[in-house]
């Protein structure tokens, strides 16, 4: 019985997410990644809408650790245009520990992806792929309540033919039982460096969460600026 609610409750607030929704932002995934792993024989479905100014993008990213240290992860976008909707972003990663994370220690990892980019001007759709790699390090203090995570990386990018350096800095800091406080500061050697933080609240414990963040570039006022509202869904061990 316990399992059927949890199920049913799981299903709604993903039908929820989906359904077009009207405003002036929404919601997207953390940038700097974490360096810890899924559990063994676990899946996970994340998913997000991100409101930009002028555009909604709209993502759904399952992915499973069925090894004990190789979490794999497909992602897809769906953005609409003058023709309608149309996949935007494809994206598979993989991600592996050299050093598993214990409590007040640390942990550190390799993820490394490639992507499909779709750019489009309501009359022609170019398509492009992006390769991309991060060393990851996560650090623990007060028995997990407090992480900080580091990211150190490249992105080959398609459409330019262009490699940036890549860096990341993020934070996640529990506030309550249910509640904690996420945010991060990321960008490249190229460009301004952008911020993003907001709350994520524990939904159903040990299977779905949610997530509340804003974030902006820095210095352009309000042009980047987005809003992400998300949901992650977490399997039993199966």
């Amino acid at each position: 019985m316990k399992q059927k609610t949890f199920f049913t409750h799981a299903l709604l607030l993903l039908i929820a997410m989906l359904l077009p929704v009207h405003g002036s932002f929404a919601a997207g995934a953390m940038n700097v990644d974490d360096a810890d792993l899924l559990g063994e024989n676990k899946c996970q479905l994340e998913t997000w809408n991100t409101f930009n100014r002028g555009s909604t993008e709209r993502w759904l990213n399952p992915s499973c650790n069925l090894t004990g240290n190789l979490e794999v992860s497909w992602g897809n976008a769906w953005q609409r245009d003058g023709r309608g909707l149309f996949l935007s972003g494809s994206q598979l990663q993989a991600k592996t520990l050299f050093q598993k994370l214990d409590p007040n220690g640390y942990g550190m990892g390799l993820l490394v992806g490639a992507g499909k980019q779709i750019d489009s001007d309501d009359e022609v759709r170019q398509r492009s792929w992006n390769y991309f790699a991060k060393l990851l390090t996560t650090f623990s203090f007060r028995d997990n309540d407090v992480l900080l995570h580091t990211n150190l990386g490249f992105n080959r990018i398609g459409k330019d033919k262009t490699t940036q350096l890549t860096w990341g800095i993020g934070n996640e800091t529990v506030l309550t039982e249910k509640l904690t406080f996420i945010a991060e500061v990321f960008g490249a050697n190229k460009g301004k460096p952008s911020y993003h933080g907001g709350i994520r609240t524990i939904l159903i414990p040990e299977y779905v969460e949610m997530d509340l963040t804003y974030g902006n570039t820095f210095g352009v006022e309000t042009k980047d600026r987005f809003v992400v509202l998300g949901l992650r869904f977490i399997s039993p061990e199966f």
